[in-house]
């Protein structure tokens, strides 16, 4: 079928191997592109790493202050709305408060925050897990995002204060908390732009209610889990978050890898073309040399095909055997009943003898009803004039269409190189010679059979 739609099979598979190899190499250019990206989202997801860390570390610090306070004043809680108000120096910041003994018993700013006044944090409650945490590690420590009695999503740090009992020694006091709004809390990280940067991200953790996956933050582009993604860890203090960045662009959404793929398509597409027409251009070079060597009417070699190939057989040197075959009373044959039966006739005959040749040889069609068989070897020698013998048996009993009961003779001559001569002419002379003696002594014809 692909012969017949005019694409050779040769064509066909050139494409589909160039398309794989381009393909491959497509797919490499992509792969490429993707190492440029990670090198990329790798320094990137670095920056914004420290930079969310510094964020919340500086804001977190705050608990400092209030720390100083308490300890300044062994163990009371003085001046506290004097120094929380200069504690709430960012946007972010919801509140301060102190809570001795874990109990919340000042809070800074107080409106709006009425509820928290009482709360103890080492109750059952959100964020309270943290609580106990900083107690019995005496570090600050991180908790949230988790929802506040108040309303609203926030993070918080609490910080364990310890007193002087006045012997020297160091007892618990309680905690000191900062809570941060969320998520205005990482604006100063501007995680935003890296949507600029072309890159999606996402901070998780385990959340320590419920031990599954609890997003924290991601960006306004949905986050394609099929994208390659570099993933660090983020630990502020006793916070373990995961930072993921990613693409927002897969591999078939940039321009380029469709410009590639065009190409690659555009490239196999003229090469197999070019393959086609170079096997076209082969094809007509056959046919044309087929033309100019071969007879077309019986399709064997003609003269010029015959005598292009006899110089390189005499060159090797070989043994071989020419007969030189004369059809008996042809042109009157011709003549009598047409040329489309004496056509026929001479197809008849060609068939004949090539049906019957077992052996290399050369067989041509000389002139309108002369031919020359060439029998390679000497041990093929003998096998020819076999041949020959059987085919003047099989013709007689051959009846030609449109010929009536006239039945097809021929005369023969043979020359044996090199015993009968050493070049073309002094082997055809010999054996045409040969052919005409049988001629002038056979009573072989094409005629009607008595």
């Amino acid at each position: 079928m692909l012969e017949n739609s005019g694409i050779s099979r040769r064509a066909a598979a050139t494409f589909i191997i160039l398309l794989i190899l381009c393909s491959l190499a497509v797919y490499l250019l992509v792969e490429r592109k993707y190492q440029f990206e990670y090198i990329k989202m790798e320094r990137i997801i670095l920056n914004q790493s420290n930079r969310l860390t510094n964020v919340l570390t500086r804001l977190l610090y705050k608990t400092q202050a209030l720390s100083a306070l308490v300890v300044q004043h062994n163990g009371k809680v003085e001046n506290f709305e004097k120094v929380a108000a200069t504690l709430l120096d960012d946007p972010a910041i919801l509140n301060v408060l102190a809570a001795p003994g874990g109990v919340v018993r000042a809070v800074y700013p107080v409106e709006g925050n009425e509820a928290v006044l009482g709360l103890n944090f080492f109750e059952k409650g959100a964020g309270n897990q943290e609580a106990v945490e900083a107690r019995d590690t005496g570090r600050l420590v991180l908790g949230g995002p988790f929802t506040l009695v108040q309303g609203g999503e926030a993070l918080v740090g609490r910080l364990p204060v310890y007193a002087d009992d006045g012997k020297g020694e160091k007892l618990f006091w309680g905690l000191v908390s900062v809570t941060l709004k969320f998520p205005q809390a990482l604006n100063g990280a501007e995680l935003d732009k890296l949507s600029e940067l072309g890159l999606a991200y996402e901070i998780w953790r385990v959340s320590p209610e419920t031990n599954e996956k609890q997003v924290i933050a991601h960006s306004a582009y949905e986050y394609n889990d099929d994208a390659p993604y570099i993933e660090v860890p983020l630990t502020i203090f006793n916070a373990h978050w995961f930072f993921r960045v990613s693409p927002i662009k897969l591999w078939y959404q940039y321009p380029e890898s469709w410009l590639y793929i065009s190409l690659g398509v555009l490239v196999s597409f003229l090469l197999a073309m070019l393959a086609q027409h170079n096997l076209d251009l082969r094809r007509v070079r056959s046919q044309l040399e087929n033309m100019a060597y071969h007879d077309p009417l019986t399709g064997i070699l003609n003269r010029r095909g015959l005598f292009e190939r006899l110089p390189v057989l005499i060159g090797e040197g070989g043994y071989f055997s020419l007969y030189y075959l004369d059809l008996n009373n042809f042109k009157t044959f011709n003549d009598t009943y047409g040329h489309t039966v004496g056509d026929r006739i001479l197809q008849v005959f060609t068939e004949r003898v090539r049906k019957r040749m077992d052996f290399p040889h050369l067989f041509a069609r000389i002139g309108g009803d002369e031919f020359i068989l060439i029998a390679y070897g000497q041990e093929n020698e003998e096998k020819a004039d076999k041949l020959f013998n059987g085919i003047r048996v099989a013709l007689q009993d051959l009846v030609v269409e449109g010929a009536g009961d006239v039945r097809i003779s021929f005369s023969m001559g043979k020359a044996v190189y090199p015993r009968d001569g050493n070049n073309i002419d002094e082997l055809i002379a010999h054996a045409d010679g040969d052919m005409y003696t049988e001629k002038r002594t056979r009573s072989g014809k094409i005629g009607a059979t008595a």
